[in-house]
Order: structure tokens, then C-alpha cells, then sequence
């Protein structure tokens, strides 16, 4: 196995880790009267884990390689529906940057894929064409209260914030748990800062950043 492969494959392991550890207290408070949108389920451990108190879960991954794998594994689960799709402020095909040192099946790399190309480790020449959905619109289309959200999308969280907060869908669920990506996108650092400035002038208290 090469190094860069083995090292991508240790940190998303430690990624995924902390994230249960922080998902806890979340975990505890769902059921199966619970729903919850996972954007980025990627191949599903924290779908799973989402799915295992009950609850009803929307799963978003647009990686093709991701998706077939999410598949396979919630084709026997009911309470799990999948969306071949990616989420962002609009609904549109665009496309999806693999990211720069994946080759060919290698599903460590799929977390990284993202529709941003100012990304800094995805490669412009390495794509595929994909659909994303408005995901404000779909919050409200569902038309009851979500418990969850999780949001890690790769870039996109920016463009769908602004979106969320513009149309007053955070009155929409009980929380939101948002990785943002602005170390590796050269300008959504000053971006992701508005936004923080919006939600404490809203006082919006279940918009969580940076759970990661």
C-alpha cells in the first residue's frame, strides 16, 4: 500500500472517531421518531450510526465511487433513503473534483471530492458531472421539523449557509452540525466570518461550526 494512501486512510479513521465521540450527546437524544438529513455520508459510518437509534435518515453523497458503496450497504434499510446527489444553495449539474491523489477505485480519497476547484488538494482534470439539490429548499419541502443535520460537504457549506440564513430555514431543525473547509479555499475564511457574525446577530443558537 503506498504511504499517502495509508496515511489518508489513518486520518480519516481519526476523523471518524472524534466525530462519534462529539455525535454522543446527539446520538442519545434520537429515535425513531426522529429524521435527519446526513449531507456527505460519504459510505456511511455515520449514517450508520444515525440510522441505529431508529431514526429516518436522508443520506446526500454525490462520489460515484461512494455512492454504489453507501448502496450496498443500506439496501436492506428502510428507515435509510439515499440521494444520488450532492446539496448546495441551488439545484443544478455541476461538477464534482475528485480529489488529486486519488486513482482509480480508491474510496479513501472520496471524502475529499468536492465542487469547489479553488479546493487545494483536488485535481481540475480528475471530475465527474453530478447533481446537487437546493438544500434549503428541501428542508422545507420535507414540511416537519428535522432533528438533525450534517453538514460536510467539502466547500459547499458557504454557498448553503448563506442560503439557510437568507431564507430563515434554521427555524426549520433542531440542529445543525457543520464542518467547514476555509483552510483549503482560499477566501471563505472572510466568508465563513460574515456568516458567524449573522448567526450571533440572529442569536441562532443551533447552527454548530466547525464539529470537527
Amino acid at each position: 500500500m503506498k504511504l499517502k494512501l495509508l496515511k489518508r486512510i489513518i486520518l480519516n479513521k481519526g476523523a471518524l472517531w472524534l466525530s462519534y465521540i462529539k455525535l454522543i450527546p446527539v446520538l442519545r437524544r434520537l429515535n425513531k421518531n426522529s429524521l435527519v438529513i446526513d449531507c456527505g455520508a460519504n459510505t456511511g459510518d455515520i449514517t450508520k450510526k444515525f440510522a441505529d437509534t431508529g431514526a429516518t435518515v436522508h443520506a446526500f453523497e454525490p462520489d460515484p465511487l461512494a455512492y454504489e458503496f453507501l448502496k450496498k450497504r443500506f439496501e436492506k434499510n428502510p428507515g435509510v433513503i439515499l440521494h444520488r446527489q450532492g446539496v448546495w444553495d441551488k439545484q443544478a449539474e455541476i461538477v464534482l473534483y475528485k480529489h488529486k491523489d486519488q486513482e482509480r477505485d480508491e474510496m479513501a480519497y472520496t471524502v475529499g471530492s468536492s465542487i469547489i476547484n479553488t479546493k487545494i488538494n483536488v485535481d481540475k482534470e480528475k471530475y465527474e458531472i453530478i447533481e446537487v439539490i437546493d438544500l434549503s429548499d428541501f428542508i422545507r419541502n420535507l414540511d416537519r421539523k428535522i432533528d438533525l443535520i450534517k453538514l460536510d460537504v467539502e466547500g459547499a457549506e458557504i454557498a448553503i449557509l448563506q442560503k439557510i440564513l437568507r431564507d430563515d430555514t434554521y427555524h426549520l431543525f433542531d440542529r445543525m452540525y457543520v464542518e467547514t473547509h476555509e483552510t483549503k479555499i482560499k477566501g471563505q475564511r472572510e466568508e465563513l466570518e460574515k456568516i458567524k457574525q449573522t448567526i450571533q446577530e440572529k442569536n441562532i443558537k443551533n447552527i454548530k461550526l466547525n464539529w470537527l
